[in-house]
């Protein structure tokens, strides 16, 4: 039950409030996330709730707020409640830091650079569902899984050149695949990235038909770059992760999925944006095989939950094109039962890009969100935001004061098994939720227990137990 604020006062100052005193009410719809700040009622906030009660038009949240204040942790809250409302979250892990909730809620974690190993060739969920299905629908589900596989090879080879791919290439990488993909349709493994690089080399006479060129040494001379792309991204850093069968597939009926990238973060922007895009491109590919299953009765319709956590570090990578692709693959919303959850520290991040249009494309994703939450930011980022969620100048000033520090004494606290750590940061959990143009809801976010030793961000700080 929410607990009402406790003052004292004497007749004269408190006599208005007597014998009807209220609190301001809060919508009792969704996951419980915290306290109202100024009058300690219970806030409750997610996108599918209140999307499915009419308070959003688009199941979809943008988090916002300065490192180490609370953007995961909110976000956490999030998967934890959604979980048990039977939603399926799937999140693309820069850092490793949600595999152990993922773990704990049963799901299914896949470690990128540590042995997993995608096929962009593989038509995974969606090939599989094309044959449950059958018939007509079979084969335009078989199709459109070919369109992602050209796709995520395209996007690939875009990171390697910093440039689009062309028209043509497009249409070799096409019917290219539509030759590896028809020679391995009764056989139990898929072609490989190894096997298109070979094809490419040794076209069949529909390849060449295709981009119009009537010889072999007419598509060797007009083929060139695409095949050298291809080489670079084989033999290059993420090579091994790309070439051969795929090690696992994502599953659409656990409570969470987990692709941990952190072992590539570290690397080059190139090979960051390539494993974050293959992962985002599986991801949807695997929620259309399940709604395609779920239209023709084969399986219970399911709900998704997309995190993308620092999705501007994936689109950044300057000459590739990569907000188009993003925004391409992550158009999926409410018509396909698909939430998404984005995670940034403020709108300048998504404004990074070199192209004022990628610019303008990305800062839509953040204009597409039905809810938008900020934890503290300065004042300058908090203007950019009001833009696309209008703040009065009261919550900009009661935002950006939450990160500032209330003294220079130093700050620790010990955990239950007496070890110390640093104490949280002025203003962690402090989140503003905002809901159109209306007031935003200052609220207290306090992670329990379980969430804490589930999400420690700063489990290196820890100190040794007295």
């Amino acid at each position: 039950m929410p607990l009402p604020p406790t003052f004292r006062g004497t007749s004269v100052q408190v006599c208005g409030f007597w014998p009807f005193a209220g609190g301001s009410s809060r919508p009792a719809v969704g996951v419980p996330v915290g306290q109202d700040i100024q009058t300690g009622s219970t806030v409750c906030c997610d996108p599918f709730s209140w999307f499915k009660a009419g308070f959003i038009s688009n199941p979809s949240m943008a988090i916002f707020g300065m490192p180490g204040l609370g953007k995961s942790s909110f976000a956490a809250r999030q998967i934890i409640g959604l979980a048990d409302q039977a939603v399926t979250s799937m999140v693309c892990d820069l850092k490793g830091e949600y595999s152990p909730l993922c773990r704990a809620l049963g799901g299914q974690v896949l470690d990128y650079g540590r042995g997993y190993r995608v096929n962009l060739l593989d038509l995974g969920a969606m090939g599989d569902a094309a044959a449950r299905i059958g018939g007509t629908r079979g084969e335009e589900l078989r199709e459109l899984a070919i369109a992602r596989s050209v796709d995520a090879i395209a996007t690939q080879v875009q990171i390697v050149r910093r440039s689009p791919v062309t028209d043509w290439e497009q249409t070799l990488l096409t019917s290219a695949i539509r030759v590896l993909d028809s020679g391995h349709r009764h056989r139990q493994d898929a072609p490989t990235l190894g096997d298109l690089v070979r094809l490419l080399h040794d076209p069949t006479e529909a390849m060449q038909a295709a981009i119009l060129t009537e010889d072999a040494s007419a598509y060797a001379a007009l083929t060139t770059g695409l095949r050298r792309s291809l080489q670079a991204v084989l033999e290059g850093p993420l090579g091994r992760m790309y070439d051969g069968q795929s090690t696992a597939r994502l599953s659409v009926d656990t409570p969470m999925v987990s692709v941990d990238v952190s072992a590539v973060s570290r690397q080059s922007e190139s090979v960051l944006s390539s494993a974050m895009l293959a992962s985002w491109s599986e991801m949807f590919s695997t929620i259309e095989a399940a709604n395609a299953l779920a239209d023709a009765g084969l399986e219970p319709q399911r709900n998704y939950l997309v995190v993308l956590d620092e999705m501007w570090r994936a689109m950044r990578l300057e000459g590739a094109g990569l907000v188009d692709k993003a925004d391409s693959i992550t158009r999926l919303n409410r018509a396909e039962g698909v939430g998404n959850l984005f995670i940034t520290h403020s709108l300048r991040d998504m404004q990074s890009m070199a192209s004022e249009a990628d610019n303008l494309k990305a800062r839509g994703f953040a204009e597409r969100s039905g809810i938008v939450v900020t934890a503290g930011l300065a004042k300058e980022d908090l203007r950019a935001l009001s833009e696309v969620k209008r703040m009065s100048e009261v919550e900009i000033n009661a935002v950006a004061g939450w990160s500032t520090p209330p003294g220079w004494r130093s700050r620790q606290v010990r955990d239950l098994d007496g070890r110390t750590r640093p104490a949280p940061p002025p203003g962690a959990g402090k989140v503003l939720i905002k809901l159109g143009e209306r007031a935003g809801i200052q609220t207290q976010v306090r992670l329990t227990k379980t969430e804490l030793d589930l999400h420690d961000t700063n489990n290196r700080w820890l100190g040794a137990a007295s």
